[in-house]
């Protein structure tokens, strides 16, 4: 006989399995002494056990009863079977012991692998697909995990069917009774006066009393049959009448109320034997009408989970799930969930800060006794991926405290208040489970500013919330062990009150890791994978190649790598793979992966030799080298490793530290990789790009003409500044839009001899380029064009820079600025330069001179001009110098001119030539103190003492001007003999090249080209008018162009300040244009950073010259700033400022709090000091007063604070002081001596 299946451990309640092959059915019994779970295979007539409740490699035999719809067991047949249950759920005879079957399970699952066609394999890949569909299944180190056999989504189906089938029973069979009650007869209620009940009861006919306060409900003896008393007065009798027309299976109970100054007859129950007591509330009644509303619920449970209804408040006629209230979606995780510290690799910095909130937790007495109040709050501010999530979790797992974790986008709600009560019970939560902590991941869905850019419009529900949170942050009390965790990657969008001290005590940069993080990283990966990893791969290799890569991208990479190993049927996780990996990550950004060799590899023809390519296009700051033979090869290696666009070159890692420290060269000009900057938004706070519109006249055209709004508080009306940045969002691979080209279409159809702004002017025509200038500096067109004709003015504009937004230089127009960038033999990077460029005329420069004398020359122009709404000049015997290899001696005209042509057909605006360096001039440079500084003009004086030749520039300025003429490009005649130290200033070879400087203008405005002249550099100040007062003499009045001057030599590292002391200076006597200098100059490359000091710094001077000046709109700026100064409306006066942020960001330094920015007061003075606010006070004290007008309202007012003043009295070592104010201490003598 059979021996009966062993109960299941643990025991699991009934289940329904719906298996996916049709040729098995799958039965379950359960009951109260066994479990039997069989399996029919309809095909083969056969039965099989299906048990995984059962201990894994069991052995038994049972007896199968198939079951009907009703629980009706029909036994049908008895079989016997003896299978093995394993832990894939699958089933298969077996004979062996059960050590046996272990140890061949511990084989399977830790070595081989089976071929790629093997039967095994495909069962166990189907296996594995099923495993989480079956009761329970192995994962790592033979350990057992429960899965529930009907999945989640199907729960609501079911309750859904389930509750449908009860409810059509009960309406089609009302007497039909559910489960949980007894059949039991209809009882009816009949309600009596309390007089009837006191009646009864002293009658003796009340069996049976129920009392619930003062409601009472009896039944009479003999009351189940319907009759009563005759001795019942009119209105019982009305009701028993009614009870007898009942069925006589009915039950009759009867309801009284007492009154409250009457007492329940309890003596007189007992007396006659009256059963009495209180309602039973698990009365078959009660369960009957509990499960009753059970089954309502459960039908509207699967109703909604089967259909859910959705509200958006962003898309009319929809709704959005009303999620239930209290806190949402706040989750306690789990004992199984602990991740701590050693969990998280790569933000070891993180870490560190977090540690002290983990010892808060686990000790909190240590703190609180000593008076320490512990961060309420901490921001945790990263990219996406980067771990902020587990950062939060492992804190709570090394304190071993509850974290109780949610989504912000689970508070907002579209009915009002829905997300503050969320807030209320995560937080009561929180205190009750204390210590705690509570994470709320992207906190920036409700906690968004409520003024400025991201301010919440009209969205009471997320103001509500917020309000809300910051309550109940505040409500915290001193000595609380609960902290709140907050996770963004835009903190700029942040309400400041949510990042004042006391809430957001401190905040946590979570940061992409390093090549040490990601190296910790990918450990940890590939040990949870348990990955099979080849000899070949070294994960400090891959990490260098991994640069940018965030925690969750490097998970995601030792995946793909995975599957790339398993795709070709490996058995190991090979280099290869990690590379192609990578490749696959970076693709999406780059070009295609299928492009032939990169042109740097195939410039070597030695196929057969080891040689350098590129293998990908990495991100900025790292780069790889890769050595194959025969790149001819047509396996997976080439067409991965070279067909991907490179940007930078790739070395394998090294310990030299020199060569870790140097900024690498751009290899592949044809792709860099640009990153993004800060946007225009985040640089200029309270800031718009707007644009006026001009009509021009001959043409017809709209010219755009851009400008920068800055939006004041309250009334103040809003203040318009020149913008020199240029259109925004713009990609730099696909360049600015080309704003001129139907202007240069058609003045090129109307022909004529040259092409230039000059010759136009001369013509008496107004260009579009004219007005356009006009319009910026709000001034007439034909001012513009008078200005250019004589040559005191030029506006550059090659006509092949379509990009570019004209601009004016002149004596008589807002001053300019100059901002040079360039790369060098030392670090050549287009991504460097272009960012430059961007963020120069972000910060206000009008004009841009690429001074590269590196790799790349002509490629990095071309990326520079398609990215530059500014003119952008150079300096051509740079690149003509590369051309032959940097050998001064090896240059000539001819190799000049194609440089020439090269620089105008690619579009730039202007030439800085150094013609006037002649070879009679040289030799009076032999008695200076630094000599010639000049780069361009040291090579023109080796050239010319090298053959004795006088300067092959200043030979063939003709041939020069006929190219410059026919493209319209300005010419900046060099100052290449300008002083380097201030010993040299004014010398004799300085004022001979500005002569020579005077002659070549001439010649040039004969030919209608544009010209400026290049200034001194090192000058101290009383020498600056001098040079302003022979350069309009000499050269008749043509634009200055001047490289500071600097007036000082003592200050590297702020010769920026330096030179915009002399800038301001020689600004203010005429200079156009100021070529500004970094705190870089004599030092080295300036970055991104060193080129917007000089901006600034220079922006500062020409602004400051144009006051001097009396330029008509200059003041405005500084009346609009000082009047929002004096009314202490401080994000006014960061929006007017010439850097906004940098202003914001010292005062927050000392007075970080939101009201800061509305009080009345500095961290410089206080709030008793402060001379604005005692003005303040003045003023209110007259008008208060009544006084006259505005000038005697003051006097009066500063006269009766005076008299106040000097009222005070002060004691101070036993002498009274009060005649020169109670809070100034003088000596006695003192005081006598004014009184004399």
């Amino acid at each position: 006989m059979a021996a009966p299946l062993e109960p299941l451990r643990p025991i699991i309640h009934s289940q329904i399995s719906i298996n996916y092959n049709p040729n098995l059915k799958y039965l379950y019994h359960h009951s109260f002494l066994c479990n039997r779970y069989g399996a029919i295979n309809t095909n083969l007539f056969s039965f099989t056990l299906n048990s995984t409740s059962c201990r894994a490699q069991s052995r038994s035999s049972f007896e199968f009863y198939p079951i009907n719809l009703w629980g009706v067991c029909s036994k049908l047949q008895k079989l016997r079977d003896s299978v093995r249950v394993r832990a894939n759920s699958s089933c298969e005879h077996d004979t062996d012991s059960a050590d046996k079957g272990e140890t061949k399970t511990s084989e399977t699952r830790s070595g081989s692998t089976p071929g790629p066609g093997s039967g095994s394999g495909t069962g166990s890949s189907r296996r594995e697909k099923q495993g989480k569909g079956n009761w329970c299944w192995s994962k790592g180190n033979n350990k057992w995990q429960w899965q529930p056999i009907i999945q989640a989504q199907e729960i609501g189906v079911l309750l859904l069917q389930l509750g449908i089938v009860l409810f059509v029973m009960k309406l089609l069979r009302p007497g039909i009774p559910l489960p949980g009650s007894e059949p039991r007869p209809p009882t009816s209620f009949v309600s009596v006066p309390y007089s009837e009940f006191l009646s009864k009861i002293n009658s003796n006919q009340v069996r049976k009393v129920e009392v619930d306060g003062v409601h009472i409900m009896f039944k009479l003896k003999g009351a189940e049959l319907g009759v009563a008393g005759s001795e019942m007065n009119t209105k019982l009798q009305e009701s028993e009448s009614l009870l007898r027309s009942m069925s006589p299976t009915k039950r009759v109970v009867y309801t009284t109320t007492r009154p409250n100054d009457i007492k329940t007859p309890y003596e007189k129950m007992l007396e006659n034997d009256v059963e009495f007591g209180s309602p039973d509330k698990r009365s078959g009644g009660f369960m009957n009408s509990a499960l009753i509303a059970l089954f309502y619920i459960a039908v509207l449970a699967g109703l909604l989970h089967r259909f859910p209804v959705s509200f958006s408040q962003h898309t009319a006629g929809q709704l959005r799930n009303r999620k239930s209230g209290g806190s949402g979606g706040s989750k306690v995780s789990e004992q199984g969930e602990t991740i701590t510290f050693a969990d998280v690799a790569g933000v070891d910095e993180a870490k560190e800060e977090l540690e002290e909130i983990v010892e808060f937790l686990r000790n909190p007495d240590r703190y609180i006794r000593l008076g320490a109040r512990p961060p309420r709050g901490v921001l945790l501010v990263g990219l996406p991926g980067t771990g902020k999530t587990l950062l939060a979790k492992a804190v709570a797992g090394e304190a071993e405290v509850p974290f109780i974790s949610c989504s912000a986008s689970e508070f907002v709600e579209l009915y009002v208040g829905m997300g503050a009560s969320r807030v209320r019970d995560l937080f009561a939560r929180a205190k009750k489970e204390a210590p705690s902590i509570i994470f709320i991941d992207e906190i920036d869905a409700v906690a968004k500013s409520r003024d400025g850019r991201f301010r919440i419009v009209s969205n009471d529900e997320r103001e509500q919330t917020l309000n809300q949170l910051l309550t109940e942050m505040d409500g915290f009390d001193s000595n609380s062990a609960v902290i709140v965790l907050g996770a963004t990657n835009r903190s700029d969008v942040l309400d400041p009150a949510l990042r004042r001290p006391g809430r957001f005590d401190r905040v946590v940069m979570v940061e992409a890791p390093d090549r040490t993080g990601r190296e910790a990283i990918l450990k940890v990966h590939i040990a949870k994978k348990e990955l099979p990893l080849a000899e070949d791969v070294d994960i400090g290799d891959i990490a260098c190649m991994t640069t940018g890569f965030t925690g969750a991208d490097l998970a995601n990479l030792v995946n793909e790598a995975a599957l790339l190993a398993g795709r070709q049927s490996k058995l190991v996780v090979e280099k290869i793979d990690f590379i192609q990996a990578v490749e696959r990550s970076i693709a999406v950004k780059m070009a295609s992966v299928q492009a032939t060799l990169t042109p740097a590899a195939c410039k070597n023809g030695n196929y057969s030799s080891p040689m350098k390519f590129s293998n990908s296009s990495f991100l900025p700051g790292f780069d790889v080298t890769g050595q194959i033979t025969g790149i001819r090869k047509k396996d997976s290696w080439s067409t991965h490793l070279s067909g991907v666009r490179a940007t930078l070159t790739f070395d394998h890692p090294t310990t030299n530290k020199e060569n870790s420290k140097q900024r690498k060269h751009t290899v592949d000009p044809n792709a860099p990789d640009f990153l993004p900057l800060p946007s225009f938004e985040e640089c200029f706070p309270r800031s718009s790009k707007e644009y006026t519109e001009v009509i021009h006249g001959q043409s017809g055209n709209v010219l755009k003409v851009p400008f920068r709004r800055i939006h004041l508080s309250g009334d103040e009306p809003h203040f318009d500044a020149y913008d020199t940045s240029g259109p925004q969002d713009i990609n730099p691979h696909s360049g600015l839009p080309k704003l001129r080209k139907d202007w240069v279409d058609r003045r090129e159809k109307l022909g004529g001899p040259r092409y230039t702004q000059m010759y136009y002017a001369k013509q008496g025509i107004i260009t579009e380029e004219m007005a356009f200038c006009a319009a910026r500096e709000n001034l007439e067109p034909e001012f513009v064009r008078s200005e250019v004709a004589r040559g005191r003015a030029i506006i550059p504009s090659n006509k092949k820079h379509l990009e570019l937004e004209p601009m004016i230089v002149g004596r008589n127009f807002l001053v300019k600025v100059n901002a040079n960038i360039g790369n060098s033999a030392v670090v050549s990077s287009i991504e460097e330069e272009v960012h430059k460029l961007q963020w120069a005329t972000m910060w206000g420069a009008d004009t841009i001179m690429d001074l590269s004398t590196g790799r790349h020359i002509h490629e990095t122009r071309e990326w520079i001009l398609r990215n530059s709404a500014v003119p952008v000049g150079t300096v051509p015997i740079y690149q003509a110098l590369e051309k032959v290899n940097g050998i001064a001696e090896n240059l000539s005209w001819e190799v000049f001119r194609d440089t020439l042509i090269e620089q105008a057909e690619q579009g730039v605006d202007y030439f800085t030539i150094h013609a006037g360096v002649l070879l009679r001039y040289i030799p009076l440079t032999a008695k200076r103190m630094t000599g010639i500084v000049s780069r361009g003009g040291s090579i023109h004086a080796k050239w010319c003492l090298a053959y004795h030749k006088e300067n092959f520039a200043y030979e063939h300025w003709d041939e020069i001007l006929d190219i410059c003429n026919q493209y319209d490009i300005s010419l900046s005649i060099g100052d290449g003999l300008r002083p380097g130290s201030i010993y040299d200033a004014n010398d004799t070879a300085q004022f001979a090249e500005l002569l020579t400087q005077g002659e070549l203008t001439r010649r040039a405005w004969e030919k209608d080209v544009q010209v400026m002249n290049e200034g001194p550099g090192h000058i101290p100040m009383h020498k600056i008018p001098e040079n302003m007062q022979k350069q309009l003499e000499w050269c008749n009045e043509a634009p200055f162009y001047t490289l500071g001057p600097l007036t000082t030599d003592i200050a590297p590292g702020y010769d920026h300040i330096t030179s915009a002391i002399g800038a301001a200076n020689i600004g203010a006597l005429g200079t156009a244009l100021l070529c500004y200098v970094t705190p870089k100059e004599h030092l080295g490359l300036p970055n991104r950073d060193d080129v917007k000091a000089g901006v600034i710094a220079y922006k500062i001077a020409a602004h400051a010259a144009d006051l001097a000046k009396g330029h008509p709109h200059a003041q405005a700026w500084d009346d609009a700033l000082s009047k929002a100064r004096f009314e202490f409306r401080w994000m006014d006066q960061f929006a007017l400022s010439l850097d906004p942020m940098t202003a914001m960001s010292f005062h927050d330094e000392t007075l970080p709090s939101e009201g800061a920015k509305v009080a009345h007061f500095c961290s410089m003075c206080g709030p008793k000091f402060c001379s604005m606010k005692i003005t303040e006070d003045v003023r209110k004290y007259a008008e208060q007063h009544g006084y006259g007008s505005a000038e005697e309202a003051v006097k009066r007012g500063m006269d009766a604070m005076s008299a106040e003043f000097l009222a005070a009295k002060k004691t101070v070592s036993g002498e009274q002081h009060g005649e020169i104010g109670g809070e100034i201490y003088l000596p006695e003598t003192y005081v006598k001596s004014i009184k004399i």
